[in-house]
């Protein structure tokens, strides 16, 4: 059984039990050698765009013996997916902006899917902005830490229904506070030391918007009440 890390695991135990999911810039294929060894799926399909991380991926597929049941594909996004070929898309480690856009790009795909499967690296809240806005519902999140580094990951599916939310939430998901993630007070404080640098950096620039600085300043304040909230319970 391959050996991967806390992101991976989480990653792969909210992808549970699924026909046919799709790795989308799979660099090592460690997800998709990991669902298929677990019985968690029957086969599944592996793309990237470039062919260094392919001959990476395949490499170890090969290794561990699964090249009849992980499929290898190269190209941008979901394109190198055919219609209603996987039921969940998996996107990881990569921006929230570059996630934004390969949803936009193949959004009929996305919108058929059982679920989307979304690890940000950054820009999260532009993500969860924009799923919102285009009709996905985030079923749950949660968190990873994994080699000094906390992550949240998105579990979404299309419902059709277009939402908005306060904008704390966008930057640390409603879910994460509904199910108290265990991890949730340790990355509140981590936020909250981000932002209190983008607050103090805005104060002290020669030339800052003061619209700007006051939604950054308000955030600031929101993700304080909420660890307060959140540690006091």
């Amino acid at each position: 059984m391959i050996k991967i890390g806390n992101r991976l695991l989480k990653i792969a135990s909210m992808v549970g039990k699924c026909e046919k999911p799709a790795d989308i810039g799979t660099d090592h294929a460690y997800i998709p050698i990991y669902l298929v060894q677990a019985g968690m799926c029957g086969k599944a399909v592996a793309t990237d765009v470039r062919e260094g991380p392919l001959m990476k991926a395949r490499k170890n597929i090969e290794k561990y013996r699964l090249s009849d049941r992980i499929e290898l594909r190269m190209g941008d996004g979901l394109k190198p997916i055919g219609e209603n070929e996987c039921d969940v898309f998996i996107i990881a480690g990569i921006g929230g902006v570059v996630m934004t856009e390969i949803l936009e790009t193949s959004l009929e795909k996305a919108k058929k899917a059982k679920a989307l499967i979304l690890q940000p690296a950054y820009y999260d809240e532009v993500l969860r902005e924009y799923l919102y806005k285009k009709g996905f519902c985030i079923e749950t999140e949660a968190l990873a830490e994994d080699e000094g580094r906390m992550y949240a990951i998105i579990r979404a599916y299309f419902d059709g229904i277009a939402r908005s939310d306060d904008d704390l939430y966008y930057h640390i998901g409603r879910s994460l506070f509904v199910n108290r993630d265990p991890l949730l007070g340790s990355f509140l404080q981590r936020r909250i030391r981000i932002q209190t640098n983008i607050v103090n950096g805005m104060r002290k620039s020669a030339k800052v918007d003061e619209r700007e600085y006051l939604e950054q300043y308000n955030l600031l304040v929101k993700m304080k009440k909420a660890y307060e909230d959140f540690a006091g319970n």
